[in-house]
């Protein structure tokens, strides 16, 4: 029971380290698209390099301590659940990087309802490490159902603007938050053991 709880503890501080990562790779998209320093977005490819190496360590983790003898179920939900939370964490990287791909050779000026919806992803992706962080799976449902403001915001900036590095890096956007709600399902799981990865069940048990 020692080992299983100490490699419990060490998957914990090594999933903080990886939401570290991208929460510093989501603040760095937001500020270079809010102050239209483009040129800064660069280092968001170092980054990505190292948080796929993360990936790689947490899925290895996660594979040993399943292979211990007789885990809780709680702890087999949690362990479930990092090695899915890992998949979008590394995803988020990834569309932070196709941000950098896709502004990169963007001179216009970036749209101010661009930059809303960096700062929306921003703290959708704050709130969502947070809850990670706590386990805290109300207000994880409660981001979930938040969702929906990005989803308009990213809707209104196709229609308005044309430009496929705009419309492409308004996906990439948006797609980060989706990543950020299925990490919110996760969490649910992990703590209720139930599934909620349809948005009307969410809705239905947050009326109850």
């Amino acid at each position: 029971m020692l080992i299983i709880e100490k490699s419990l503890r060490e998957l914990r501080d090594n999933l903080q380290s990886m939401t570290e990562v991208v929460a510093d790779m989501l603040e760095l998209v937001k500020n270079s698209l809010e102050q239209e320093k483009i040129n800064e977005l660069e280092v968001v490819f170092k980054q990505d390099k190292h948080l796929d190496q993360l990936e790689k360590s947490l899925d290895r983790q996660c594979m040993e301590l399943l292979a211990l003898i007789n885990p809780h179920a709680s702890d087999l939900r949690f362990v479930f659940s990092v090695i899915k939370v890992n998949v979008d964490l590394e995803r988020m990287g990834d569309e932070c990087k196709n941000v950098a791909r896709e502004m990169k050779g963007h001179s216009d000026k970036v749209p101010p309802e661009m930059k809303e919806l960096a700062r929306l992803v921003y703290e959708t992706g704050q709130n969502t490490f947070k809850a990670l962080a706590t386990m805290d799976s109300k207000w994880a449902k409660n981001l979930i159902l938040d969702d929906d403001n990005i989803d308009k915001l990213e809707y209104e900036i196709l229609q308005k603007y044309p430009q496929i590095g705009i419309s492409f890096t308004a996906k990439a956007l948006e797609r980060i938050a989706d990543h950020a709600t299925n990490i919110c399902e996760s969490i649910i799981y992990a703590v209720e053991g139930i599934d909620v990865r349809h948005e009307n069940t969410i809705r239905q048990r947050m009326t109850k």
